[in-house]
């Protein structure tokens, strides 16, 4: 493949088989989990496999996608009639092969329905969010580019003329949104996916973060991630990458010590005695 190179209406499932391009969700699970988590992906596995939590994200994703290019949020969301479905309630049979077929929206239950569509509200609700909604002209576009000298991947989901932005949900409050930044890597993904951007001709920005809620009162914020946070991940990210190229050119995904009996480490705060703690 000729880098960079950006293709819309490239399905998830073919950006994710793109092996010889890194992504940000790989490069921030070495980061955290070391050579092993490498090696496991190396071998063509995955690191992560979904949850409640994950599966509500990628159909709000989809439901804001459908947003961007001029779909309602009725008609974006479906429900199965209740004849289409097994004895037992479950999607599966041929009745429901057949309305899934013919769905041009998003397979939902009555209760996801309800918890997206407040979602969805309380994002155009939200000045901010809703000018990136309106502004964006391509959605789920995927990059293939070289970053730092390696061929890497970013698939944002939303770009306007001059930026590119991306949609978070969190079932954290704003006060503790933050530890989704360090846990999840998103200073890395702007990072990179800004160099992505500039790769496709863009100038540099600052990206967006909508973040929405997931639970009462399904609450929307737009952020900016610190300037200096960003520059520390893009040095962070390099160094994960000169990593894991190392560990593909000898094959030594193990750290040093792997093998040995270590040490333990135990913070400090871990170890204060009773007397020495504060309670709220």
């Amino acid at each position: 493949m000729e880098l960079p190179t950006k293709i819309i209406g490239l399905p998830a499932e073919d950006y994710f088989a793109v092996r010889e391009c890194d992504s940000r969700s790989f490069l921030h699970s070495v980061y955290k989990y070391g050579g092993e988590a490498q090696r496991w992906a190396d071998m063509g596995r995955s690191l992560f496999g979904g949850s409640t939590a994950t599966r509500t994200g990628s159909k709000f994703d989809s439901l804001v996608t459908l947003m961007c290019e001029g779909k309602s949020i009725t008609d974006a969301l479906a429900v199965p009639p209740p004849e289409v479905l097994a004895s037992n309630g479950s999607r599966r049979g041929k009745l429901y092969d057949v309305w899934k077929s013919n769905c041009t929206g998003i397979d939902c239950s009555a209760d996801e329905v309800i918890q997206l569509t407040e979602m969805a509200d309380s994002l155009m609700r939200n000045k901010a969010a809703a000018e990136l909604v309106g502004t964006t002209i391509e959605t789920q576009a995927s990059v293939f580019f070289e970053l730092n000298g390696y061929p890497s991947k970013v698939r944002p989901d939303g770009g306007t003329e001059s930026l590119w932005w991306d949609l978070k949900t969190t079932s954290a409050t704003w006060d503790r949104v933050f530890r989704s930044v360090v846990d999840y890597g998103y200073d890395m993904q702007e990072s990179m996916y800004v160099a992505g951007a500039m790769a496709c001709g863009l100038s540099h920005f600052r990206m967006p973060f909508i973040f929405v809620q997931s639970m009462a009162p399904y609450a929307c914020r737009v952020y900016h991630l610190p300037e200096h946070i960003v520059a520390e991940a893009g040095v962070r990210l390099k160094r994960v990458q000169e990593e894991v190229a190392l560990r593909r050119a000898t094959q030594e995904y193990y750290p040093a010590e792997h093998g040995d009996i270590i040490e333990l480490e135990i913070p400090a705060w871990a170890t204060k005695k009773e007397s020495e703690l504060v309670y709220e």
